[in-house]
């Protein structure tokens, strides 16, 4: 098993709060990973070392949300 990226689950009100806190803290900014239609989810990457990543996804009021991990947060 690899371990390529960490998810942090946030609330849809909480998103942009909590990437310009984590980006704040970090010394980085992160980039809009975009809607996800498919998982009900939106999120935001912050690309570290070696091809890892950090990910801040929230879900959305969508129904592929509900069926999604992300979607019972």
């Amino acid at each position: 098993m690899r371990l390529d990226h960490i998810s942090y689950a946030a609330t849809h009100d909480q998103l942009v709060d909590v990437v310009q806190r984590i980006g704040s803290r970090i010394g980085s900014a992160f980039t809009d990973g975009g809607i996800h239609p498919r998982f009900g989810t939106r999120n935001f990457t912050l690309a570290l070392k070696n091809g890892h990543y950090l990910e801040v996804v929230c879900p959305l009021d969508h129904p592929a949300a509900d069926a999604s991990p992300f979607g019972r947060v």
